[in-house]
């Protein structure tokens, strides 16, 4: 870690990059969280988004971590043991990644997606903006792409207790599902699961309100 933290000080890249992308703040951290060195990160506050720049001493990789709202997950197209490759990288791939990030681009969803129509789904309008301390956060009518071939393509969270609600669809098992977090704890339902639009409308029909009702009751307790 010591050899990795010299390096990132050294580091003629940290003098280059802008203090803003796209509505991203720059934020120096350089800091050691168990595990892992943060060397920076570029926040959107609003949007509730960030591009976080580390090191991991546990896998000796140099990686790239999203967050969308309580949504976490590694971009693997930039984890690398090479701190070289690892700049490189990051200067073909770091502003086109804030930019997809900051402004939703139909583009940038595989066309197994798009072939579903979620952006077309006329059931949008049928989707409550908040169900109690539940805001809507991800609409179908514009998804995020997450991890392991899933698309998100509904959340609603409750920010101020770290959970939530989200809908979304995998494109290697051609399924919708639901995914339920309890203050950041994952709780397993098969309340949404469907192969079709129009399955899952059914399922949100029957299952939205009271999911959401029943997280608020449990947050009280």
């Amino acid at each position: 870690m010591e050899k990795v933290i010299e390096q990132v000080k050294q580091w003629e890249f940290l003098k280059k990059i802008p203090t803003e992308i796209h509505g991203f703040t720059l934020i120096n951290e350089f800091i050691t969280c168990g595990s892992q060195y943060r060397i920076f990160t570029y926040n959107h506050q609003q949007a509730r988004r960030s591009f976080n720049v580390m090191y991991d001493e546990a896998t000796k990789d140099f990686l790239v971590r999203i967050v969308i709202g309580l949504t976490e997950f590694c971009d693997i197209s930039f984890i690398t043991p090479d701190f070289a490759f690892f700049e490189k990288v990051l200067t073909e791939r770091m502003e086109k990644t804030l930019r997809q990030l900051a402004y939703f681009d139909p583009a940038s969803l595989c066309a197994q997606f798009t072939q579903k129509k979620v952006l077309e789904w006329p059931y949008r309008t049928e989707l409550p903006d908040k169900v109690g301390d539940f805001t809507l956060f991800v609409s179908p009518e514009k998804p995020f792409k997450g991890l392991n071939g899933s698309y998100v393509i509904i959340d609603y969270s409750d920010f101020a207790t770290e959970s939530n609600l989200t809908i979304n669809y995998n494109i290697f098992r051609d399924e919708f599902f639901g995914e339920i977090r309890l203050r950041r704890i994952p709780i397993m339902t098969s309340d949404f699961d469907s192969k079709t639009l129009t399955e899952l409308e059914t399922k949100l029909g029957e299952h939205l309100i009271h999911t959401l009702e029943g997280l608020r009751l449990k947050l009280k307790s």
